[in-house]
């Protein structure tokens, strides 16, 4: 490998860029002091697949690096470890008899049976490291100490300034910026030239940084010559949770594990410096073996990197602001009256960018921590949590506008219909497909080994496939064009929900095995447990597959289809929202099940309510009010957005105010341990660090403004005081209409409907308190509503 040349000295220089643009508003900037001491102060970029935290040191620029392809494992992983039909079939008749007979802790312990391995892990690539050259580091006082040495490319007349350098995320242009006494260093990751780009001043005589880059992944190449960086890494070919501890957490065996490649180059242009970092990796698809011939991704990654390379600064700069992220500028939101209506907006933008940053089509959708994770052991392995969590990730893809993640998603979720369909036959003998609780991208869909409170549960297919439904019942396309596109999907989610349906005591149909995930209640005998039958969550999940699916049926002209027939039977039969005698919604399979605790995080069986779209009636909103009063409002971060969207559906701006406030407090406190809340670089807090916090404050923001699950289209229907005043646009409701809006003290100052499709054209019932008006959207051109029409009066 032979070092980068610097080009002519005749060649021009770049200019410093001006960041950030001018008049960008200041919501969309986040500002820092100083360079980050910890992953949790640094600042994210992306470009949907390379990752990247910058530290932003002016001294020694440092960048925690990730790829969303690069993941441990292979579909082939554990497929030799899964549970047999015939172990399955006795566990689940086992469970079930035991199950009747009221022998429920027997009973789970049984049905933990199926659960016999784990899903695999998202990993780090590393943290590369841009440092002074050998000559520099002679004249470095620091560099006797073992510190890294500063870069100062001013000529020793021009004092340093004592104040620390500003560093700067730019939302609006995916772009960060350091402002230092020795000049402005600008970093992005272009998705027009697939690199990491950093650029900096750099003195003409200087010689050209070490490029380091440390990681925890197996190096099987290493080359390094000044201004130049080439690595091989090797992934795990198996990695366990954390919670699987008996047997050695990490296996390196080279057959079947992914390959990454590392490219860096640095020249100098001028007086400036400019980095590109390329990394590929041997991925080959969603549920395929990463296979792909190392020689094809170093020559396509040292490719990227030279092309980018000769470009130069100012062109990458231009490329990279005239191929923004996808879907980045469609909706904007801006809360004003306050600092924390200020801090708000940034939150409300922050999320999408990073749901856009974390999401391409053909790759594996953002984690829970979207594409940026520093460990190789990460918190649940930083991959799927099914049952909640990346759910929520997405549930701003529609209603702010966020296709390309939507589209993502749903193409992950076709791969995991295919895995799941012999997991399905397989385990329960049944038709359709099956999910459980943690997936990855190679198709993980059996049970995890382990407890039951999390890992029996699958019916995630359903979530799954509602989602999907959602997300397109903000597109604006007809009824008759999604029902067509969704019917068969829809069909083989009815399909498994059938296989699961047994008779109840009271005649209704359960499903068995059945859980509220992750939550517990003691049994007759007082044994803590989880398993149920006919659990609320599964009761709505079920409920809204069958619906859909007949309204599917009736437009495609299905109806005798043996599986409608089947579903439109089993609806009557599975119950509706069941409530107690205490008024809440009940959670199990009866009414007078102690809690274990009373105050858990998960609010599955509310999920009819939110992010259900079936409207309620105003006894099911009645029980859902005492369930969450007795809930209470503490949770983790991605709890606190939940309980945020289930108020907001029930139009309490009051319980909306005090969840805002407590999910923009700090989450570290002195000497006391974290919680829900933000950390420095605004990452939501679990604690640890969950982007789901991050992500569904988009829909839970949403809901606070804009409703449309009832058929109308509400407006402020929960209008917390820290909403008081603000403008929309392009935030979304059913079918398919941009909301452009502006609001004063609760009140609607100008709004503006479009039909984004021709699914939406037609008269829309819009409300306002309780004031209505009829808005008739002819074209797919904005129509100005009179809005002394929806003053309250």
């Amino acid at each position: 490998m032979t070092s980068p040349s610097a080009p002519s000295p005749s060649a021009a220089a770049p200019s410093a860029p001006t960041t950030p643009a001018p008049g960008t508003p200041e919501f969309l900037l986040l500002r820092r002091t100083g360079p980050a001491e910890r992953w949790l102060e640094a600042l994210p970029l992306g470009n949907g697949r390379i990752g990247a935290m910058v530290w932003g040191d002016p001294a020694t620029p440092r960048f925690s690096l990730n790829e969303a392809t690069l993941w441990s494992g292979s579909p082939a992983s554990t497929q030799h470890r899964h549970t047999s039909a015939e172990q399955a079939r006795d566990a689940i008749a086992r469970s079930w008899e035991l199950f009747r007979a009221g022998q429920v802790r027997a009973a789970q312990d049984a049905i933990e049976e199926l659960g016999s391995s784990w899903s695999q892990a998202y990993l780090p690539v590393g943290d590369l490291l841009i440092e002074p050259g050998p000559s520099a580091d002679a004249q470095s006082p620091s560099a006797a100490n073992g510190a890294p040495a500063p870069v100062d490319p001013t000529p020793s007349t021009t004092p340093v300034g004592p104040s620390p350098a500003e560093r700067i995320l730019d939302l609006a242009r995916a772009e960060h910026t350091i402002h230092a006494a020795t000049g402005t260093q600008w970093t992005a990751v272009s998705l027009a030239d697939e690199v990491l780009i950093h650029a900096m001043p750099w003195p003409a005589d200087a010689p050209l940084p070490r490029l380091t880059l440390a990681t925890p992944l197996h190096i099987e190449q290493e080359d390094h010559s000044p201004g130049a960086l080439e690595m091989v890494l090797r992934a795990p070919s198996d990695q366990r949770a954390v919670d699987f501890r008996d047997e050695e957490p990490i296996v390196w065996d080279p057959e079947g594990a992914s390959r990454a490649a590392v490219v860096v180059r640095a020249r100098r242009e001028g007086e400036r410096l400019l980095v590109v970092c390329a990394i590929g990796t041997t991925w080959q698809g969603l549920g395929r073996m990463p296979d792909r011939p190392l020689e094809d991704v170093l020559a396509q990654t040292r490719a990227q990197a030279a092309s980018a390379l000769d470009r130069g600064e100012q062109q990458l700069r231009e490329r990279h602001h005239a191929t923004p992220l996808p879907d980045l500028d469609a909706v904007s939101l801006q809360f004003t009256g306050s600092p924390e209506a200020e801090l708000l907006s940034t939150m409300w933008a922050y999320g999408r960018y990073l749901l856009a940053a974390s999401s391409r089509e053909g790759l594996p959708p953002a984690t829970l921590q979207g594409i940026w994770n520093a460990q190789l052991e990460a918190p649940w392995s930083s991959n799927y949590t099914t049952n909640i969590n990346l759910e929520m990730n997405h549930w701003g893809a529609g209603v702010a506008h966020l296709p390309t993640a939507a589209r993502t998603f749903a193409a992950w979720v076709a791969m995991l219909r295919e895995q799941g369909q012999e997991t399905a036959q397989r385990l329960y003998g049944a038709d359709g497909w099956a999910l459980h609780h943690n997936a990855d991208p190679w198709g993980y869909t059996d049970p995890v080994r382990g407890d039951a409170s999390w890992a029996t549960w699958p019916v995630g297919g359903l979530w799954m496939e509602r989602e999907i439904d959602a997300h397109l019942r903000f597109s604006g396309r007809t009824r008759e064009d999604l029902a067509a596109e969704r019917f068969p999907a829809l069909r083989e989610a009815a399909r498994f929900a059938l296989a699961l349906l047994r008779e109840g005591d009271d005649g209704h149909l359960v499903t068995f095995p059945s859980i509220s995930p992750e939550n517990l209640y003691r049994d007759a005998q007082g044994d803590v447990v989880a398993l149920t039958a006919g659990s609320g969550m599964d009761r709505w999940l079920v409920r809204e597959t069958f619906t859909h699916l007949l309204e599917a049926a009736e437009l495609t002209g299905h109806g005798e289809d043996a599986v409608v027939t089947a579903a439109r039977e089993a609806l009557g039969r599975v119950a509706e929202v069941r409530i107690g005698a205490d008024g809440r919604v009940i959670e199990w399979h009866a009414d007078d099940l102690p809690e274990v605790e009373p105050t858990h995080r998960h609010l599955s069986h509310l999920g009819f309510l939110y992010p259900g779209d079936v409207p309620a009636t105003p006894e099911q909103e009645a029980a859902a009010t005492a369930t969450m009063l007795a809930r209470g409002d503490e949770a983790t971060g991605w709890s606190l957005v939940w309980k945020t969207g289930i108020w907001a559906r029930l139009g309490r701006a009051d319980r909306v105010q005090r969840l805002l406030e407590m999910y923009l407090r700090p989450a570290e406190r002195a000497g006391e341990r974290d919680r829900a809340g933000l950390y420095p670089n605004l990452f939501s807090a679990h604690p640890p660090f969950q982007i789901d916090g991050n992500l569904g404050i988009i829909a839970a923001l949403a809901e606070c403004l804009v409703q449309s699950h009832r058929g109308d289209i509400e407006l402020l229907p929960a209008l917390a005081p820290m909403l008081a005043h603000g403008s929309m646009r392009g935030l979304r409701a059913h079918p398919g209409i941009e909301v452009e809006m502006t609001w004063q003290a609760g009140e609607v100052t100008a709004l503006a409907l479009r039909a984004v499709g021709p699914g939406a054209i037609g008269t829309h019932t819009v409300r306002h308190g309780r004031q209505i008006t009829q808005v008739k959207l002819t074209d797919l051109n904005p129509v100005t509503v009179d809005v002394e029409m929806l003053r309250s009066r």
